[in-house]
């Protein structure tokens, strides 16, 4: 089972990967992935973060 969460942070990559790696050290039935961007699609909406204010359009998936 699959479930997505889309999160914004302050902290650096590294605290980001840090922190994830804690994570999946807690379960090892659950796993968790990742992607770090200034943009993602998401619930075919993209956010994009331009010099700290996210912007969001609507994401159309190439058929």
């Amino acid at each position: 089972y699959i479930d997505d969460i889309f999160m914004t942070t302050n902290l650096s990559f590294d605290e980001i990967n840090v922190r994830l790696i804690e994570a999946n050290q807690q379960d090892e039935n659950i796993r968790l992935t990742h992607t770090i961007s200034s943009k993602v699609e998401y619930l075919d909406v993209l956010v994009e973060n331009d010099n700290g204010q996210l912007k969001t359009s609507v994401y159309h998936k190439l058929a």
